[in-house]
């Protein structure tokens, strides 16, 4: 086992110069990768995560850890927490919160020790099971690939082998190592299946687990293939404009299998209510649909995805030198100079306003219908609006536009369009900058 261990690390291009932190939890997968690490003297540290969620059991673990380390003269890392009130406060399950933990705390490891990767014990029983979840669950192809042996800075050295072939190792090795009493509990769904499904599946096929195991490598095979394609289709459907991804409905409709493809696209960015929003394209513009960091509308042509964008409104002092929402906007104040004059013509990005005509404090904020202001170099009032349809202004361009004011005037779009009342004269003597 320990032949077939180090071929796999140099099949990965893992050198005994590079420093492992390996994530231990006692039991028998992670402390005999801890022998097969020690034994091949790779240059690793240890990291434990005491979850907190089992009582005396859990600071039993964390024990027998630090009395291993300690015997084998390793460099250990400990981090406890309370996993159920993170959870609670997260709105997240049990499972979850304990995965953002450990893997948010490894990374910062990674960081803090100068280290290249991270070792977990998974076992090819692990993607089994995993693959099994998520066949029940409901999932596209890149959830029936298993567990992947090597993930950027995650290294899972024992995907080649067998939970049985870990046990045998233990005992002929005379490694000691701790049971985790909720791997028993058929309360979690992962158990559910280890207990109950695999079992019942090895009673009509006593290999179930190796046939898995190789529709999941021809899975991984199709996959790269699926990828290339959907790769060269994202080519022709979506263009990228400033902070924004188009999807052009004419060219995705045109497609074979755009369901599939749309889904391919927009998943990537949390939306996963397919239906909805392919039934949308069919509809009127400005239908909206919200992820947790994204926002997508149904424009003329164009489906357009952009970050959430923040609706509130914001105050400016005289004092104030930049806000962060719903994008970073700096204020400045400075003397009117030759220098200042002459970067007006260039100078794209900025807003350059007589400051005399200011009335402090002033108000960043969304337009709203009725808005109305004299665009720089006009003589009338125009609608923010029209002034937006003139200019082509996308569903999210308009919901990204902002606005100075001052004393319930319009300032400026900021970014696009100063007013003609606050644009600087002869006269000026100070001038405010507004910029991205």
């Amino acid at each position: 086992m320990k032949t077939k261990f180090i071929k796999q690390l140099n099949s990965f291009k893992i050198k005994s110069s590079h420093k492992i932190i390996l994530a231990l939890s006692g039991g028998v997968d992670s402390m005999v990768l801890l022998d097969l690490l020690y034994k091949s003297k790779l240059n690793f540290v240890v990291a434990h995560c005491n979850f907190s969620l089992r009582g005396q059991e859990s600071e039993t673990d964390q024990l027998f850890i630090e009395k291993i380390c300690q015997k084998m003269k390793l460099k250990l890392f400990v981090k406890k927490i309370n996993t159920q009130q993170y959870a609670t406060q997260n709105k997240i399950s049990i499972q979850m919160a304990a995965r953002e933990i450990r893997y948010d705390w490894f990374r910062e490891l990674l960081k803090e020790h100068e280290c290249k990767y991270i070792f977990t014990a998974h076992h090819s029983d692990d993607s089994v099971e995993t693959f099994l979840i998520n066949l029940i669950r409901g999932t596209g192809i890149k959830g029936l690939q298993g567990i992947k042996f090597f993930n950027n800075d995650i290294v899972r050295p024992l995907m080649g082998f067998s939970k049985s072939d870990l046990i045998k190792y233990a005992k002929e090795h005379n490694i000691d190592y701790k049971e985790d009493g909720s791997n028993s509990d058929d309360y979690y769904v992962r158990n559910k299946i280890r207990h109950k499904i695999i079992p019942l599946m090895e009673s009509i096929n006593p290999s179930v687990k190796e046939s898995i195991l190789m529709t999941i490598k021809n899975l991984n095979n199709v996959e790269k293939i699926y990828t290339e394609f959907i790769k060269e289709q994202k080519k022709l459907i979506c263009t990228k404009y400033k902070n924004e991804i188009q999807i052009n409905i004419s060219s995705l409709l045109n497609q074979l299998y755009p369901r599939q493809i749309l889904h391919e696209i927009i998943s990537d960015y949390g939306f996963n209510d397919i239906d909805a929003v392919f039934n949308s394209l069919s509809s009127h513009s400005g239908k909206e649909f919200f992820s947790s960091n994204f926002y997508m509308v149904k424009d003329r042509k164009n489906l357009v995805i952009a970050k959430n964008i923040c609706q509130n409104s914001h105050y400016v002092s005289k004092d104030t030198h930049a806000i962060s929402e719903p994008f970073k906007i700096y204020f400045k104040l400075s003397k009117k100079s030759n220098a200042i004059m002459s970067k007006l013509k260039d100078d794209t990005m900025s807003m350059y306003l007589d400051y005399s005509k200011l009335t402090f404090p002033l108000l960043v904020r969304p337009w709203i219908e009725g808005d109305r202001f004299i665009p720089f170099g006009m003589k009338s009032f125009k609608k923010v609006s029209d002034y937006f349809i003139d200019n082509k202004f996308s569903l999210i361009q308009k919901k990204r536009a902002r606005l100075l004011i001052s004393s319930g005037d319009i300032v400026c779009i900021i970014n696009e369009r100063i007013d003609e009342r606050y644009k600087l004269v002869e006269n000026s003597k100070k001038v405010y900058i507004v910029s991205t």
